[in-house]
């Protein structure tokens, strides 16, 4: 049985270090949060590592998008299920659709809304506590 007070594993991947910054400064100390960069980045890390929420940016520097990564994330056997909310700046409803039939759990919308960020992380991750206990 998990131990209640671990902390949660966070994974965030955006090519934008502003952003990166910006979520370490609001969740870094209450989550275990890992930071990436690239798409190459993201899939070594996941090969030795799972988390409990991915956090992933739609458009990534390069030829993969996050809609495209997280194709790739949900053929890891360990990843398959972890929840993945994208993070974009596409907020209408057909981009919202498209997101969401990709495979994605939910969405945040850019600029963050740093309340609303905390509050869906926080919702994800005690749905989750819920279910394993």
């Amino acid at each position: 049985m998990e131990n209640r007070y671990t902390r949660k594993r966070i994974l965030y991947v955006d090519d934008d270090l502003q952003s990166r910054l910006l979520v370490k400064h609001v969740i870094g100390r209450v989550y275990d949060l890992f930071l990436c960069s690239t798409v190459e980045e993201t899939l070594q890390l996941l090969k030795t590592e799972t988390f409990d929420l991915i956090l992933l940016d739609i458009r990534l520097e390069g030829e993969i998008t996050g809609i495209e990564l997280l194709a790739m994330i949900r053929k890891m056997p360990p990843h398959a299920e972890t929840p993945a909310l994208a993070v974009t700046a596409f907020a209408f409803d057909d981009d919202k659709k498209y997101i969401l039939s990709s495979g994605f759990t939910d969405y945040i919308t850019k600029p963050i809304n740093l309340h609303d960020f905390k509050e869906k992380i926080r919702t994800y991750l005690e749905n989750q506590s819920v279910d394993s206990y």
